[in-house]
């Protein structure tokens, strides 16, 4: 492998350890440092909700950035150990323009494509299906009686 790729992925993990910093300082910060108020008990409770929901935010896209910071560090060890560039399903070379854009992938586009129907779908969808969900318009009724009138054409009596 050439020098640029590991470049690449150093710059990336520099790049992604940077958010992480931010992010980490921003929500270590206490609730009363980040309202600017004194006290939580003059807060008009929307804009306690509102805070909350903006470090709840901002928690979601720290661990989202640690989990990419940690398929960064896996490219970089599949780079030391030489097997960066291959994929780890058919053993084949990772098509340069995939590497291009997603410069921690571990699949071709060929096996990507076969896995990404792989995921466990809920069990839900078993017993319910979506055309099951809604009735033929002739069908539907409204609390026991038929939604169109037939008399009037749909119109209601």
């Amino acid at each position: 492998m050439d020098l640029e790729q590991l470049q690449k992925l150093m710059d990336k993990k520099k790049q992604i350890e940077e958010v992480i910093r931010g992010k980490r300082d921003l929500v270590m910060d206490t609730y009363m440092e980040v309202g600017g108020e004194l006290s939580a008990y003059d807060q008009h409770p929307a804009d306690a909700a509102s805070e909350l929901y903006e470090r709840e935010k901002q928690h979601g896209i720290l661990e989202l950035m640690e989990y990419e910071l940690e398929k960064v560090n896996d490219a970089l060890e599949r780079y030391n150990k030489g097997k960066y560039g291959v994929c780890e399903s058919c053993g084949q070379h990772i098509e340069p323009r995939r590497l291009e854009r997603l410069i921690n992938t571990t699949l071709c586009a060929n096996c990507a494509k076969e896995h990404k129907n792989y995921y466990i779908r809920p069990s839900e969808e078993d017993i319910i299906s979506p055309g099951k969900v809604f009735g033929q318009a002739n069908d539907t009724e409204l609390a026991g009686y038929d939604f169109y009138d037939q008399k009037n054409d749909g119109a209601w009596d």
